[in-house]
């Protein structure tokens, strides 16, 4: 066994791959010989990704689609499976946040937020299963969970909910699928700066009382996370199903 990252003839799908987190996680892949489906709602942000694969010397195909919509969450499976006979790797990525005081939460926030990061989450990963995997006898599946899915964020309610339910989502589609040869793991990202966090770290005092927390003094970035997707996704983590790696400066292992 070679231990070095490497997915040339890997052929790879990646949710929310317009920006930030998912945009570092395909630029990785593709850099590394994959060939990259890119998806979210926006065509445009998934072509600035695309072209920088290409110019990089990668494959890249953009796909657009609503994936808080199962029917169209079956129609993209649908649509990869008459591009490509095989699907090896899936990154969920994509994800919302509706920040409210959870007393003023409606009905239409709540299941906004959990269609998006936790629902969709699954049914994309079992249309790629069934679809994809279990015939191929082989697979590897990343979904990104969050800090939140371990402590507390305040007006975050249902985000936190999700991502504790994408943690343990995780755990059982990797007891199910471990005899089809299908790895299962999931990430927990802390505060990384994108674009939507930067405006967030512009108040001091919350940067201040967030740093005191996070032995590692400072936010991520968002190739640190993708660092840890590609790593899960590479032959070197073929015995590690179920995990959910912890990408936080030491933000969920802070004691007093």
């Amino acid at each position: 066994m070679k231990f070095e990252l490497n997915f040339t003839n890997k052929i790879v799908c990646v949710t929310g791959a317009g920006r930030g987190i998912g945009k570092s996680i395909a630029l990785g892949f593709g850099s590394l010989g994959a060939h990259v489906f890119l998806v979210s709602r926006n065509m445009n942000q998934l072509q600035e990704t695309a072209q920088e694969i290409i110019q990089a010397g990668g494959e890249a195909s953009p796909l657009v689609c609503d994936l808080s919509k199962v029917d169209e969450i079956n129609k993209l499976v649908t649509g990869i499976k008459k591009i490509s006979p095989k699907l090896d790797i899936l990154v969920n990525n994509h994800g919302a946040n509706i920040k409210l005081p959870s007393e003023t939460y409606n009905e239409e926030d709540w299941d906004l937020t959990l269609d998006t990061n936790l629902k969709s989450y699954f049914f994309l990963a079992t249309a790629v299963a069934r679809e994809f995997m279990i015939p191929q006898q082989s697979g590897k599946i990343i979904s990104l969970a969050s800090i939140g899915g371990l402590t507390a964020i305040v007006k975050s309610a249902a985000y936190c909910s999700s991502k504790g339910g994408v943690i343990q989502m995780t755990k059982v589609l990797a007891c199910e699928w471990a005899k089809h040869n299908i790895q299962v793991n999931a990430v927990g990202p802390a505060y990384i700066k994108t674009q939507l966090v930067k405006e967030t770290l512009k108040n001091k005092d919350f940067v201040k009382s967030l740093m005191s927390r996070i032995p590692a003094g400072r936010c991520g970035e968002p190739s640190e996370v993708a660092g840890g997707v590609l790593f899960l996704a590479s032959d070197l983590a073929n015995y590690i199903t179920g995990h959910t790696l912890m990408i936080d400066g030491g933000f969920s292992s802070f004691g007093i």
